[in-house]
């Protein structure tokens, strides 16, 4: 791989985690499906003890946690290196703000969450494009705020 198909893959890459955030916070579960994850991809949210694959697994548990939130995520800084034509794997600042109903609280108690930490990913390119092959979210700090 030359240097302008290095900085062509870490662009797309760029793309790909922008399609991540768009889905999660929109809730479009079939963009995830197609253009987001690999089909064997894992995620890894320590904090909740979970490692959760494949692809469909993956999907249907975000969308069962997330089902009545709403959700604003960010990523920031990205440091992605290319180990192959086929193999990357990145690191990303992160902010997120999740707000729950009454009715479905996060944690059993809170209205709202506000996380800050990184996303370590590593990605695949696949016949259709790059895709996230698996992430972990560690955050450094968080926020739980009760406002009920």
């Amino acid at each position: 791989m030359n240097d302008i198909e290095r900085l062509l893959a870490i662009e797309e890459i760029k793309r790909l985690k922008a399609r991540y955030f768009y889905g999660i916070d929109n809730k479009d579960w079939e963009l995830w499906r197609r253009e987001v994850w690999a089909p064997d991809a894992r995620l890894i949210v320590g904090e909740m003890g979970r490692d959760i694959g494949p692809r469909d697994v993956l999907i249907d548990w975000v969308a069962a946690q997330s089902a009545d939130q709403v959700s604003v995520h960010h990523g920031h800084m990205p440091d992605i290196e290319i180990v192959s034509d086929t193999e990357a794997k990145g690191v990303w600042a992160m902010e997120d703000l999740i707000w729950r109903s009454k009715e479905h609280p996060l944690n059993g108690e809170y209205a709202h969450v506000h996380g800050w930490g990184h996303y370590r990913e590593r990605y695949v390119k696949l016949d259709v494009g790059w895709r996230i092959l698996e992430t972990e979210l560690t955050r450094l700090r968080t926020e739980w705020i009760k406002h009920f």
